[in-house]
């Protein structure tokens, strides 16, 4: 048993240092994928595998400002933690006196394997919910900020650029950075912004865009419709908000219930017994 965790042990240790060493013009070559010889590198195939096979999609990784190879890394970690578990768990329980198969421990490797490499999908996918939750909660600040300085006399583009500075947060930095990135590279605002939204899936921005590209070109009133978007926002929030506290209410009454179960068998076991007893003799 020992022998097979050193082995273990020593094969991740070389193929993480080997998978880390920077080599040279390889290095230079990997934003395209390739190494020198035109073949794609065993690190860059791992980190691929890690990355595509039941991965979060790439809004999630987005949203959370996280890559593809980060992610991957992290993975790759957990599945050889889960994988150890099961050896380690054996092998302390050999040390203590308690006797275990070799097959149990082999058999749950993989189980524990797999169970380490979900694990990452499914915190980032939780993460990426409450990000993208706080994003829309930041959004209607911001919309009711602009929908302020255009009632103001302010005009649309002076509007977005000064709410978007007033403010702190994710959300008003992506905002900013995509005006800045706008004016810049001489594109409209709407199509930065709805490009933004669909890179980090919120379906918000793309919609705030079409607002701003129809005041634009069509002179539209936008502040009456900033100030509706905003208000069908917090809504919506508000409606998420409802739902969550319900649901976690009802999760609150499960551990009751099965208290009472619980002195419930607690009561009936003694009765049980003393009628079993009646009917053996």
């Amino acid at each position: 048993m020992s022998l097979l965790v050193g082995l273990l042990l020593g094969i991740g240790i070389v193929v993480t240092a080997s998978s880390l060493r920077p080599r040279g013009l390889q290095v230079a070559l990997s934003p395209y994928g390739t190494t020198p010889n035109g073949r794609v590198g065993l690190a860059a195939r791992v980190v691929k595998l890690a990355s595509s096979r039941i991965a979060p999609e790439s809004s999630e990784l987005a949203v959370l400002e996280r890559t593809p190879e980060s992610f991957a890394l992290e993975r790759l970690v957990c599945l050889a933690i889960g994988a150890m578990i099961p050896l380690v768990t054996g092998l302390l329980m050999t040390w203590s006196g308690v006797g275990i198969p070799l097959a149990l421990a082999l058999a749950g490797v993989p189980l524990a394997g797999l169970a380490g490499a979900y694990l990452p999908v499914i915190t980032i996918r939780r993460s990426a919910t409450i990000a993208r939750r706080n994003f829309r909660s930041s959004l209607s600040a911001y919309l009711d900020l602009v929908s302020i300085m255009l009632a103001g006399g302010a005009g649309a583009e002076t509007a977005l650029v000064a709410a978007a500075r007033v403010g702190s947060g994710r959300t008003f930095s992506v905002i900013s950075d995509c005006l800045d990135i706008a004016r810049s590279t001489r594109r409209s605002a709407w199509s930065v912004l709805a490009d933004e939204g669909e890179r980090l899936g919120i379906v918000e921005l793309p919609e705030l865009a079409s607002t701003i590209q129809l005041s634009g070109e069509q002179g539209a009133r936008m502040t009456a419709s900033l100030v509706a978007k905003a208000r069908a926002m917090r809504t919506r929030q508000m409606a998420e908000i409802e739902a969550s506290a319900n649901s976690a209410t009802e999760r609150m009454g499960l551990p009751m219930v099965s208290m009472f179960m619980g002195f419930l068998v607690l009561l009936g076991y003694p009765a049980m017994h003393l009628i079993g007893q009646g009917f053996s003799s």
